[in-house]
């Protein structure tokens, strides 16, 4: 499809944090919720679909094997791998999670690992796309290599919450994305489930007796595709963005799209829970444009493209982790950013961006999205930031996790 961001004025709330909803729908499903919680809404996102549908498994669970789908939702799978084997009824033997896309390819050694002296056996069946577990969890201490995902902390700190006895996850090897595992324990937290960090580890006390859910909870905005709408805002010439629903004290580790953009000389008006971007000035503002991106990697596709127009000299670091997520997002931005121009270098934990001059931008783009729904998102930054027309291959996986930002691409930027 063709799309032109010229001229556009958008006025729109942040749908709900996709984090935030799993580990609602998690706790919430641990502390006794059940029924209409878990029923499919229209406004929900695959990836939240699919969290739902596993849990709804579990609820129904009638035989020796529980089929857990998954669809390509790596939080649901790792979460719900602990989760499963906490919340099972005794007479299930064998839980199958079936994925799709890469999530096959994604990693979850380490979790199998840490699970293996516990009895718990976890085998990938590529062909099928099945990830096929066995064994049970109980109370105990836990060891897990934490430098690959904070999805594996997370999960066991929800499914070790749900046990009468106290546990410990201690963490080796650096702890990756600590912000989710902060959303994690507030999450808990604020159902009466206080998990105590003591340097690399976590101490998960004993469900507090009595402590039940109904299942009713409220989301806050969603700051990973905030962060889109604020880039796009900062990009567009000859328009604006508006985004509402935005939490200013949220534990939220994209929320750093913000200190971002004030690095990258971008203005804008922040107003209660909605913030308002108008810059259409994209010349180059500052000599170089530096930030660690290890703990907000789901971000860095928006970063790159606005620092190809912000900066002279862009350096996002600690990118290794990109190469393992719906797509190699790091090859990903730098074939992107070299398809209107720009001068990428990629080594292994950094991406270095080249400021893009207007006289380097071809009048005919033809991006890919590369099946990744962050892809597709900075590729409707690139149709603003260069002012031209772009031909992109595929928005449908924009609803893994935005399905009303595809509404607004049919209606307001498609030619």
């Amino acid at each position: 499809m063709r799309i032109s961001c010229k001229n556009i004025n958008l006025d729109i709330k942040a749908p709900p944090s996709k984090s935030v909803c799993h580990r609602e729908l998690i706790v919430n499903f641990i502390l006794g919720a059940r029924g209409k919680y878990l029923e499919e809404s229209p406004d929900d996102n695959d990836d939240i679909r699919a969290t739902k549908s596993c849990l709804r498994a579990l609820e129904n669970e009638d035989s020796e094997t529980v089929v857990l789908n998954c669809n390509e939702s790596g939080s649901t799978l790792r979460f719900l791998i602990p989760v499963a084997l906490a919340v099972k009824s005794s007479n299930v033997k064998t839980l199958i999670f079936r994925t799709r896309g890469r999530l096959i390819e994604r990693p979850i050694k380490e979790l199998a690992e840490c699970l293996e002296p516990f009895g718990v056996k976890i085998t990938k069946d590529v062909e099928a796309n099945e990830i096929i577990v066995t064994g049970s969890i109980k109370p105990g201490k836990y060891v897990i290599d934490g430098s690959v995902s904070s999805q594996y902390i997370s999960g066991l700190l929800m499914a070790l919450s749900a046990f009468d006895g106290e546990s410990s996850v201690e963490v080796t090897g650096g702890i990756a994305s600590v912000h989710y595992i902060e959303l994690t324990m507030a999450a808990l937290s604020k159902y009466g489930i206080n998990t105590v960090r003591d340097g690399d580890t976590f101490n998960v006390p004993a469900k507090p007796a009595g402590l039940v859910s109904d299942g009713n909870f409220e989301v806050e905005g969603d700051w990973s595709n905030g962060a889109f709408l604020l880039c796009l805002g900062s990009l567009i010439n000859g328009g604006s963005v508006k985004v509402s629903g935005l939490n200013m004290d949220s534990v939220q580790g994209d929320m750093e799209i913000m200190r971002f953009l004030r690095l990258a000389g971008v203005s804008f008006i922040v107003e209660g829970d909605t913030v308002f971007v108008q810059d259409s000035h994209i010349n180059p503002v500052r000599e170089i444009l530096e930030i660690d991106c290890g703990d907000i990697p789901d971000i860095v596709p928006y970063m790159a493209v606005v620092g190809a127009f912000r900066a002279k000299k862009t350096v996002l670091k600690g990118i290794r982790r990109l190469r393992i997520k719906e797509s190699d997002r790091a090859e990903a931005i730098t074939e992107m950013l070299s398809a209107i121009g720009g001068n990428v270098t990629l080594e292994e934990d950094t991406i270095t961006i080249e400021y893009i001059e207007r006289k380097v931008i071809p009048e005919k783009i033809v991006l890919t999205s590369s099946g990744d729904h962050r892809m597709a998102m900075a590729a409707v930054l690139c149709s603003a930031a260069t002012g031209r027309e772009i031909e992109l291959d595929d928005i449908n996986c924009l609803d893994k996790s935005f399905p009303e930002f595809r509404k607004v691409l049919l209606k307001e930027m498609t030619v």
